[in-house]
């Protein structure tokens, strides 16, 4: 009796894993304004392949030599739902927001969040990154 039920179980686990396996999640892109402020987040799947023709989001960095031996590093994160409706935040040489936006790939879901110095000036203030295989679209090849 004692091996049958070790069976169910291994079965009913096994059935799980199978249920499970091919999990995908859609995040479409949502930008939320508050005053000072705001944040976006959605997966760059989902923005690539949504209906809309102006949705994406996305983060990137710009890297300058000085010229007199350094760099000067800048990064941003930018999202749009709308035509004219583009939001982007910026990051200044501050390593661990740029070290977010480094660790993004093909299937990443991002969330940033920004002030607003009152004058259309909007500062990075935070960057997160989820890359998981549950974002990828069906059938994807990686890299």
């Amino acid at each position: 009796m004692q091996i049958k039920n070790i069976f169910i179980l291994l079965a009913l686990l096994l059935l799980s894993v199978t249920v499970y396996a091919g999990y995908a999640q859609s995040v479409p892109v949502t930008i939320d304004y508050h005053a000072g402020g705001g944040s976006a987040q959605g997966d760059m799947i989902s923005a690539r392949n949504s209906d809309n023709e102006f949705e994406f989001i996305g983060c990137g960095i710009r890297a300058f030599d000085n010229g007199v031996g350094g760099v000067y590093g800048w990064g941003f994160c930018q999202a749009a739902l709308e035509e004219g409706g583009e939001v982007a935040c910026f990051v200044n040489d501050n390593p661990a927001l740029m070290e977010g936006i480094r660790i993004l790939a093909d299937s990443s879901f991002i969330t940033f969040g920004w002030d607003d110095d009152g004058a259309g000036g909007l500062t990075c203030t935070r960057i997160g990154a989820s890359t998981q295989s549950f974002y990828l679209e069906k059938g994807q090849k990686t890299k």
